[in-house]
C-alpha cells in the first residue's frame, strides 16, 4: 500500500464578525511565526519541534491569545518551511569557477541564511478536531479564532468525492485572498501499489518552461520537448502588447483587441 496525497479548497462564507475574527487571529499567527523565525536564526537552525516548544511555549502562551494548539501548531509551521528551505539549499550548490576555470560546487545549508525566514502573509495552520471540524452531516464547519470556535457554511464544489470514502482529512490552511476566505485541507488515502506486471509499458510526462515536456518511457528513452521558442513569441507579444499600450490610439486598441483572440 501506497499513500495518496491531495489538497482541497473549501470556499468559507464567513459574514463580518467571523471574516473580522480570521484575520485577527491569522495576523497573530504571522507574527508568531515571525517570533519564532527569529529564534531558529539566533540559535543555530535548531528545527526540532520539542526543542522548540520547550524553549519558548510558556512565554508565546503567556503573551498571545492564540490557544495552546495553535502556538504549537506555529513551532511545526515554522520549523517545516526551514526543513523546505534547508532541502532546497542541499538541491541547489553553489557554482563558481576557480582560478583554472573550472566549475566547484560548494554544498550550502542553513547557515548560508544572512536573515531569518520572514512570514509575509496573516496566516494559520489549522489541525483537524484541535482546530477545526466539520458539523451538520458535513454541511458547516467550526473553526478556531482567538475569542473562540465560530461555525459557518462553506461549499465543497468540485471537492465532493473527497467527502466520502477512504480519504482522511489533515491539517489546513485558513487562506485569505481577494477578499475571500478559503480553508486548503491537506488529505491522504492508503492505495494499492502500482502493479508493473499489469502495465508493463509506462510513460513518464514532466512539464516545466524551459523544457514544455519531459518523457521517459519503460525502455529508458527520453525525449525533450524545448520551450524557448514558445519563451521567444511570449515575449515578442508582450513587446508588442506594451508598445501598444503605451500609444493609446484608436489603431493601436484595435490591434490590441486582436492580440487579445489570438
Amino acid at each position: 500500500m501506497v499513500k495518496l496525497g491531495r489538497t482541497i479548497k473549501l470556499r468559507l462564507y464567513p459574514d463580518s464578525k467571523q471574516s473580522a475574527g480570521f484575520l485577527a487571529m491569522s495576523r497573530e499567527y504571522q507574527r508568531l511565526a515571525n517570533i519564532v523565525s527569529q529564534w531558529i536564526f539566533d540559535h543555530g537552525f535548531p528545527l526540532s519541534w520539542l526543542k522548540i516548544n520547550h524553549q519558548l511555549y510558556q512565554v508565546l502562551r503567556q503573551e498571545s491569545q492564540l490557544n495552546s494548539q495553535m502556538v504549537q501548531s506555529v513551532f511545526r509551521t515554522v520549523a517545516a518551511r526551514y526543513k523546505t528551505v534547508q532541502e532546497q539549499m542541499k538541491q541547489h550548490p553553489y557554482r563558481y569557477k576557480n582560478e583554472d576555470k573550472k566549475w566547484v560546487q560548494v554544498p550550502r545549508d542553513l547557515n548560508w541564511l544572512v536573515k531569518p525566514i520572514h512570514f509575509r502573509r496573516p496566516q494559520a495552520d489549522l489541525v483537524r478536531q484541535r482546530n477545526y471540524s466539520f458539523m451538520g452531516e458535513m454541511k458547516q464547519i467550526s473553526i478556531t479564532t482567538l475569542d473562540k470556535r465560530t461555525k459557518l457554511c462553506f461549499t465543497d464544489k468540485g471537492f465532493e468525492d473527497y467527502f466520502h470514502g477512504d480519504w482522511k482529512f489533515g491539517t489546513a490552511r485558513l487562506v485569505h485572498s481577494r477578499g475571500e476566505w478559503f480553508l486548503h485541507i491537506g488529505i491522504t488515502k492508503e492505495v494499492d501499489d502500482f502493479d508493473k506486471q499489469g502495465c508493463p509499458k509506462i510513460v513518464g510526462i514532466d512539464r516545466g518552461l524551459r523544457f514544455l515536456a519531459t518523457i521517459y518511457d519503460h525502455l529508458g528513452k527520453t525525449l525533450f520537448f524545448d520551450g524557448q521558442k514558445v519563451l521567444r513569441k511570449r515575449k515578442k507579444f508582450l513587446e508588442i502588447r506594451r508598445q501598444l499600450q503605451s500609444k493609446g490610439t484608436k489603431s493601436a486598441k484595435k490591434k490590441l483587441k486582436q492580440l487579445g483572440t489570438v
